[in-house]
């Protein structure tokens, strides 16, 4: 047994991470002895289209602002809507681009390009995101599909044929270009590309004759991408794939702050603008910055938890625009909140609906007859105080009448203790105790290791979703908040309080969820990617981890250490044990582990190990990733070496 754990550790531990075992710990616990029920939905995810994690991330279209609304809400501009396009690229052709609105594609997308090329073979593109002088921004590989298309209009007096194209930003072609002969009418044009070579490419629009064409409402998505026939082209197929294998039991959407707009009215989010068909959706600039496409809109949430197998759980704006922000606009009257509260009716009805309501007919009409079996609404998002209250009653009443099967979460506001927070749950312990209340907290590691027990003192009547969270250590020389290895064993540590109090604790996710690289307003994220990789962090092992081993009930557990570095916590299922480890210490610990009731035998060992302040980079993806072995238990008890700077997860059968 020495000679097989001596192994074990050789195996497990990086050079550096080989220090001298100091400090000896045991651990005993009763496979029997059960203390709470755990939450069967306690580990999901929180998505919010900050970082680019919408367009230009999680939703497929490889092509920015492509029906040219893009329009900053605070400082607008004409030149706005020219983002991410390219103009007269050809050499020695003439013409001119303006913005056009008058007679569009759709009136809630009213602005359009109008192209007149008066010499040559006028070139214009889209160039992706990130594209710079000498490269698009597209990413297309060799042999692969790529589905596109785009709305045009004969302006009139165009006496040629416009070829749309896949092309290196020097016009250099990737694949076979088509050419159309256009009419008088708005017409959709649609070309399969299959890529000649692996390029960061543009898509090309190219006036053969001279005269005005319109242009609006251009799409290029990979054929391969995850529910290609969904209405809106699909998803990146390996975000979806990280998210899936994180075994979230819900999703949260689709903010955060971006539920509630920020500024004006007008920038509430609004669902009824992301459903239907996608030329219809009425884009938004969005609180990060940016502008929203909604291509991914709220039938796309609905059917992205159904195919990683969680519930989805939306969030809705209280008539309160943003609270943290510079609102320039008062927020919804009593009398507009109660009109209001029909658009949650309809939300409902969307999800739920029959078939023959308006809303359950809508889809069904864009391919989902069965209900989606919606049980959460969130209410708000960090919101607090009585203006908050005062609407969220008329909200919560006219939900709970209609539908008294949903449950309702609140707001307990943007900060994890203090007043604010105190006074939210004051509220709603007198008149609301029947929702779950959402805590949301960004704050140091130290803050996270002296709270471990945070939720010991809570009421056990009590359920709370931690809805945004994440360990922040000190901000970089890169001006990035680092996603290392010791923020996540930070967060591990905490977790281990969640899941003893997961009869409190009923959801919990980590917050922002993803971040593309190089176009990010927020550090840290629990996945990074590129236009072509994904790069998973230590924070996202450990949320793996430990959402893939969340037992159904806890079992009660003692442990003896001079190492009080150290947290655990012992959970089990009907044929499975899980002992969760955690050394936030520098110092390695030998830990004896003692399990009444657990049949002798092998069992895994998973390891997260490294040095403290290491974290992963898309040139070296795996610096911090867990390991696997196996490991025997004999007479109901084993010892293992517990690297610092580590989280172990041990996993016997029961039966």
């Amino acid at each position: 047994m020495r000679k097989f754990i001596a192994l074990f550790v050789a195996l497990m531990l990086p050079v550096a991470a080989l220090a001298e075992v100091t400090t000896a710990s045991t651990l005993t616990a009763d496979a029997n002895v059960t203390t709470v029920e755990m939450s069967d939905t306690l580990y999901g995810l929180f998505f919010e289209d900050i970082n680019y994690g919408a367009d230009g991330g999680l939703y497929a279209e490889l092509l920015q602002n492509r029906s040219f609304e893009y329009e900053d809400i605070l400082n607008p501009r004409v030149t706005d809507h020219y983002n991410g396009w390219g103009f007269n690229l050809a050499f020695g052709a003439t013409g001119t681009a303006t913005v056009q609105t008058e007679n569009p594609l759709n009136e809630n997308n009213p602005t359009y390009m109008r192209v007149n090329c008066t010499k040559g073979e006028y070139r214009f593109a889209n160039l992706g995101y990130q594209a710079t002088t000498f490269a698009g921004g597209i990413p297309v590989e060799e042999g692969k599909t790529y589905r596109c298309f785009v709305w045009m209009r004969n302006a009139g007096d165009f006496d040629g044929q416009v070829e749309i194209a896949l092309t290196k930003r020097t016009g250099k072609s990737l694949a076979v270009p088509k050419r159309f002969t256009l009419t008088n009418e708005w017409q959709k044009y649609e070309v399969t590309f299959k890529a000649a070579h692996t390029e960061d490419a543009v898509l090309s629009f190219i006036m053969h004759g001279t005269g005005a064409v319109d242009f609006d409402m251009a799409s290029l998505i990979p054929a391969d991408a995850y529910g290609a026939d969904w209405p809106n082209g699909g998803l990146r197929a390996d975000l979806v794939q990280a998210l899936k294998d994180l075994n979230p039991s819900f999703l949260r959407f689709p903010g955060g702050c971006v539920t509630e707009g920020s500024y004006y009215r007008e920038n509430f989010y609004d669902w009824k603008d992301t459903v239907g068909p996608i030329e219809a959706r009425k884009e938004n600039f969005n609180t990060w910055g940016y502008m929203q496409s909604y291509g991914l809109g709220y039938y796309e949430y609905f059917m992205l938890s159904e195919a990683i197998g969680a519930e989805p759980l939306p969030v809705v704006h209280s008539g309160l625009l943003c609270q943290a922000r510079d609102v320039k606009e008062a927020p919804l009257t009593i009398a507009e909140t109660h009109e209001y509260a029909q658009d949650l009716l309809d939300l409902i009805e969307f999800a739920n609906g029959d078939v023959t309501t308006e809303w359950g007919a809508l889809r069904a009409e864009m391919g989902h007859p069965e209900p989606f079996n919606l049980k959460y609404l969130g209410i708000g998002n960090e919101n607090w105080d009585q203006v908050y209250w005062d609407r969220f009653d008329i909200l919560y009443k006219a939900v709970k009448t209609a539908h008294p099967e949903i449950t309702i979460i609140s707001s307990a506001g943007p900060v994890a203790e203090g007043d604010m927070p105190a006074r939210a749950w004051r509220t709603i312990r007198s008149k609301y105790p029947d929702t779950i209340v959402d805590e949301h907290y960004y704050m140091d590691s130290a803050w996270f290791l002296n709270n471990v027990d945070r939720y010991d003192k809570y009421p056990r009547t009590t359920r709370v979703f931690v809805g945004e969270y994440a360990c922040h250590e000190a901000t970089q020389p890169n001006g990035r908040r680092p996603n290392n290895l010791y923020s996540a064993l930070c967060e591990a540590a905490y977790m281990t309080g969640l899941e003893r109090n997961s009869d409190v604790v009923v959801m919990a996710s980590y917050a922002p969820l993803l971040a593309r690289e190089g176009m990010q307003q927020w550090t840290p994220d629990l996945i990074w990617y590129n236009a072509r990789e994904v790069l998973l962090t230590p924070n996202y092992h450990v949320q793996q981890m430990f959402a893939s081993t969340a037992g159904d009930q806890v079992v009660a557990s003692e442990m003896d250490s001079r190492n009080k570095l150290i947290y655990h916590v012992v959970t089990r299922t009907a044929d499975r044990l899980y002992v969760k480890l955690v050394n936030v210490s520098a110092y390695a610990d030998k830990m004896t582990v003692n399990l009444a009731n657990v049949p002798d035998g092998m069992g895994a060992v998973t390891c997260l190990t490294g040095e403290k302040n290491d974290i992963n980079t898309f040139q070296n993806k795996e610096r911090i990733a867990p390991r696997t072995n196996e490991v025997t238990l004999e007479n109901g008890a084993l010892t293992i070496e517990l690297p610092a700077y580590s989280a172990t997860i041990l996993t016997f059968k029961l039966k």
